[in-house]
């Protein structure tokens, strides 16, 4: 009885990834009996992987007239992300950085594009060697992309950003601002960071591939937000209750920055950068020096002018806005 109880336990966790599978794509909902015959098991067996996917946190219902439907829910897992994302997809519970992922999975081989997504961080980070907050409740990828697929890789920070500004437009409503070169802002504080990397073929030259790092505050988690970022930070849904899963958002997102590759978006970026005619501080090299943004050239870089009447392009540096 002991082994046969046993190869029983075997048997239904297969069920139950089986199960999940069918769910995913059966979104109308699926009868006990046609489940059983698909799979190959008893109703029993369906019954006890349902009950095993509902303890995971996914929620399922079931009816006489409309069988077996998977609900939404806020899972994060392979078989969901897989799913949802056009392009191969990698999922960490947990892990120090997407990026840190990404190349590792660089570094044994595997093909671009791929994305990597987890559940939270505990080493993630920002432009200028920064922390980024990466508690549970956020979404946190990396995608990664061969150099032959980005036209303008000087232009790729600026193009994510707006991509991700539209993914999260698209989903939720929720208007969203840009902050020069690569923060996505609502309601005046940051709820998403960027930081893009690239790889250099050192045998060719240029871009080999490139990792966007990408971190979006969706819900908070139980942490709440430290004291040191609550008037700097904000989340897209402030008091939880989010209508989108994070698995959604991150597939959108990933299907987005895709999209814009070789696209002319410039007018577009521009018109959502926020700092535009604002007065600022640049700081480059440990020095500060007052200036005002006056445009976003066509090459992304921001262009400002200073009090003694001289104009700059900035392809780069730390810029702050001052009230």
């Amino acid at each position: 009885m002991t082994i046969a109880f046993t190869v029983g336990n075997i048997t239904v966790m297969n069920v139950k990834d089986e199960l999940l599978s069918i769910l995913l794509e059966e979104e109308s909902g699926v009868s006990g009996s046609e489940l059983a015959e698909r799979i190959g098991c008893s109703r029993m067996a369906i019954s006890k992987s349902a009950a095993g996917l509902a303890d995971e946190g996914y929620r399922l219902s079931v009816s006489r007239t409309g069988g077996y439907r998977l609900e939404k829910s806020d899972v994060l897992s392979l078989p969901v992300l897989s799913h949802l994302f056009d392009i191969p997809v990698y999922y960490r519970p947990v892990c120090q950085s997407t990026m840190m992922e990404a190349k590792d999975l660089i570094n044994k081989g595997v093909d671009v594009p791929f994305a990597v997504v987890a559940g939270r961080q505990e080493g993630g980070r920002g432009r200028l060697g920064r922390s980024f907050f990466s508690p549970e409740g956020g979404v946190y990828m990396s995608i990664v992309l061969s150099g032959k697929a980005i036209p303008a890789p000087d232009m790729l920070t600026t193009a994510s950003s707006l991509a991700v500004a539209r993914a999260i437009e698209s989903l939720t409503g929720i208007g969203c601002s840009i902050k020069w070169v690569n923060d996505i802002y609502i309601h005046g504080r940051k709820a998403v960071g960027i930081l893009t990397e690239g790889l250099v073929n050192m045998e060719e030259g240029g871009l080999d591939k490139a990792v966007i790092g990408i971190g979006v505050n969706l819900s908070p988690g139980p942490e709440g937000i430290p004291s040191d970022l609550k008037d700097k930070m904000i989340y897209l849904y402030p008091a939880g209750g989010a209508p989108i899963t994070r698995a959604e958002l991150a597939a959108r997102i990933a299907r987005e920055v895709l999209a814009i590759q070789g696209e002319d978006f410039i007018s577009e970026y521009r018109s959502r950068c926020f700092i535009l005619g604002s007065s600022i501080t640049v700081v480059r090299n440990g020095m500060e020096r007052d200036a005002v943004a006056i445009d976003v050239d066509d090459k992304a870089e921001l262009v400002v002018r200073y009090p003694d009447g001289s104009i700059e392009a900035l392809s780069s540096g730390e810029v702050t806005l001052r009230i």
